[in-house]
């Protein structure tokens, strides 16, 4: 399992409800984890690693367990909104400030199969929000504008290839 980079074409792919969590799906889910923690990552969604499926994981920090969300859906947001700094294993090297709703609420199932609920108002809001995003295809750059979005592209794209070469 490896790490799929903007501009690839699976990182828009709309993802499709998991509809056994089997072994298979805990294999995935345990690959993520490792993945994500390897490339010091605070969440990693199953585009990022080219599978279809609506999963993500996140850790909130390096104290925390890791959290495994499939098939998860946000029922809440708050009016509140709050301005963060966000970037993207997906395109790394690229952070710019993000306005997104303060709070949330979310229900989703673990890798058990249990169906659990989480509030929050925290870091962890905003990470699971820019997971949700990847199971819809959207990347964080898209909510700026096009001026701004072609200067943190191509601020990228530059270092890719001083990476590459």
């Amino acid at each position: 399992m490896e790490l799929v980079f903007y501009p690839d074409d699976l990182l828009r792919v709309k993802t499709k409800s998991v509809l056994d969590i089997d072994d298979g799906v805990r294999n995935a889910v345990s690959k993520m984890i490792n993945l994500m923690d390897v490339n010091n990552g605070v969440g990693l969604a199953a585009p990022q690693v080219g599978l279809d499926s609506s999963i993500f994981v996140v850790r909130e920090n390096t104290m925390s367990k890791p959290l495994i969300f499939i098939n998860p859906l946000i029922t809440e947001t708050s009016f509140e909104l709050s301005v963060y700094k966000e970037g993207c294993l997906s395109i790394p090297g690229v952070y710019y400030d993000l306005l997104r709703p303060k709070s949330i609420i979310i229900e989703a199932y673990d890798e058990n199969g249990e169906f659990f609920k989480i509030e929050n108002s925290s870091f962890l809001a905003r990470i699971i929000q820019h997971e949700m995003d990847h199971l819809k295809g959207v990347l964080f750059i898209d909510y700026y504008e096009d001026k701004l979005r072609n200067k943190l592209l191509k601020l990228y794209m530059k270092k890719r290839r001083l990476v590459k070469s």
